[in-house]
């Protein structure tokens, strides 16, 4: 792929990336390179804010020797990237596009990693900071200090727009930031010019969600595959059993041809429990995540912009749970 529109330090983390995975003599250079190369440019936005959220190259070095071994043998020449990389590299473009920036920078490479998910370097990072979605709201509000993007016609925003993206962008997960997400922030953002015009016509916050989740965003131009899988999810208890139910087509296509291949549900038996390892841990850390969500209010904020971002992604998500 192209590497024209990257900055220089994003540049940097790409050649950085590969060095990782000569040093590791990996054949392939991996998500989990990409983290270790953000890591090693202390100046930029990226390891800012994972610095900022307690994660370091040193940890990071760490979590990756506990899920991937290093090769055997030395390696020369150009290493490629491996498909979960290359895709994370291709993400970050899509990034810098919805935030309306010319370049990309080491900033929408987290992103992306993060978006993509399932690459060693998102799960490395999804154990250490919970839920993973911190990272997204965490850039999002320090991109307007950041010195490593030539930023597009998206002005410097004020404190309460800044703290409508984080929420909305909360809001979203994993998913692409949608104007429903920016909708409810807008309402939910404490003091904000925007929530103040919103509820003095007379808008409902409680209105307003229940049609947002009445209408189907596959009809508009918010639809994206990664929400429209997720809302065909649900987690059901059955007696001493917790019931993980996936609807979308292409996942109940790709189960039924394992399952033929397999001539029967795969187990968790053996070798084959390495395999559902990262599913019990998303599983478990996405029902912490709803308890917490559920549970009494904590005891007061400290004020800061994360806490308002909880409390008001708190404020939208606790009723929708616990219809």
């Amino acid at each position: 792929m192209s590497f024209e529109r990257f900055t220089v330090k994003a540049r940097k983390v790409v050649v950085t990336a590969q060095e990782e995975a000569r040093q590791l003599k990996h054949h392939r250079i991996g998500t989990e390179h990409v983290l270790l190369g953000l890591l090693d440019a202390p100046d930029s936005t990226a390891a800012k804010v994972l610095h900022q959220l307690g994660y370091d190259k040193e940890t990071a070095q760490a979590d990756i020797a506990a899920v991937v071994k290093p090769g055997t043998e030395e390696l020369s020449g150009h290493i490629p990237f491996a498909p979960r990389a290359k895709k994370t590299l291709e993400l970050a473009l899509r990034e810098a596009q919805q935030l309306h920036h010319n370049h990309i920078g080491t900033e929408h490479i987290l992103l992306a990693l993060v978006r993509e998910g399932e690459g060693v370097g998102a799960k490395v990072l999804a154990e250490r900071i919970n839920p993973l979605s911190k990272i997204r709201a965490a850039v999002l509000a320090t991109l307007a200090g950041s010195q490593d993007v030539a930023a597009g016609p998206w002005p410097a925003g004020t404190p309460a727009a800044e703290d409508t993206v984080s929420t909305a962008s909360a809001l979203a997960g994993g998913a692409p930031v949608g104007s429903h997400h920016l909708l409810e922030a807008m309402l939910q953002t404490e003091n904000s010019m925007a929530a103040r015009v919103l509820r003095e016509l007379g808008v409902d916050p409680d209105a307003v969600a229940a049609k947002i989740d009445e209408l189907d965003p596959e009809a508009t131009t918010d639809a994206n595959p990664e929400e429209a899988a997720a809302r065909k999810m649900e987690i059901r208890l059955v007696d001493d059993e917790v019931h993980l139910i996936l609807r979308d087509p292409t996942t109940v296509m790709v189960a039924k041809k394992v399952t033929e291949l397999s001539d029967g549900p795969v187990q968790g038996v053996g070798p084959v429990a390495g395999m559902f390892v990262p599913l019990w841990r998303s599983t478990n850390q996405l029902l912490q995540q709803i308890q917490r969500m559920l549970e009494p209010e904590p005891e007061e904020d400290d004020g800061s912009a994360a806490s308002k971002v909880a409390k008001a992604v708190r404020t939208v998500l606790a009723p929708r749970l616990r219809r």
